[in-house]
């Protein structure tokens, strides 16, 4: 095998460089099921009129009626936030000429459930109090961290397993407390994963699944 360098000292101090024989570096992969315990829900009401203030109350009126809706529903007032507001005036092209349409408003909400057995009827509210500009949904969970540190543990053994066979191949012993180790695990996992969603005949059905947590871990042994 190739021969490898490393600081003496873990921390680099004095930067002392020794050589080291019969070296291992392997790849670690540890993964944890979870299933998100929160769900974040963007819908939205878009009206139009000829009339811009016409369009602006209406607009304001359903809204105001679908967030008395998620209210009774139980969703935490400080859960409902506005992520969009826009008035655009509509134009028609008939044979090549523009011709003003009116106005459209839109006004998107984003929604946070923490009650995953509600998120079918709250969509379904939703719909009937007037949300007609359907989004998406982000599923996340509260603690992301704590499940990654459980997927990293078992990268770290997946790691010395894989060490082990390899000396055992090699009819060799090996020292199982690595003498290098690097996390490699991409964060952005544990970022919201977002769905769209649509409304069928019947209710709106709405199943999470589970989200694979990830680490990765690269890790050097001695044998001999």
């Amino acid at each position: 095998m190739k021969n490898m360098y490393y600081y003496n000292n873990p921390y680099g101090y004095g930067k002392k460089l020794k050589r080291m024989e019969n070296q291992i570096t392997v790849e670690g992969i540890g993964k944890v099921e979870v299933e998100p315990d929160i769900i974040a829900i963007r819908m939205g009401v878009i009206t139009r009129d000829t009339d811009v203030i016409k369009a602006q109350d209406e607009n304001k009126r359903i809204m105001n009626q679908v967030i008395d809706g998620l209210l009774r529903d139980g969703v935490d007032e400080k859960d409902i936030k506005t992520t969009q507001f826009s008035v655009m005036p509509r134009y028609n092209y008939i044979n090549g000429q523009q011709e003003f349409d009116g106005y459209v408003v839109s006004n998107v909400i984003q929604v946070t459930v923490r009650d995953m057995d509600k998120v079918g009827i709250i969509i379904e509210n939703a719909l009937k109090n007037g949300v007609n500009n359907q989004r998406s949904l982000n599923y996340t969970i509260s603690e992301p961290e704590t499940y990654y540190e459980d997927a990293l543990e078992l990268a770290v053994i997946n790691a010395q397993e894989k060490a082990h066979n390899i000396a055992m191949t090699l009819e060799s012993n090996i020292h199982m407390r690595p003498i290098k180790l690097t996390e490699e695990t991409d964060r952005d996992q544990l970022s919201p994963r977002e769905r769209q969603y649509m409304v069928i005949d019947g209710g709106v059905p709405v199943k999470a699944g589970t989200m694979e947590i990830v680490a990765k871990v690269k890790a050097t042994f001695e044998y001999e």
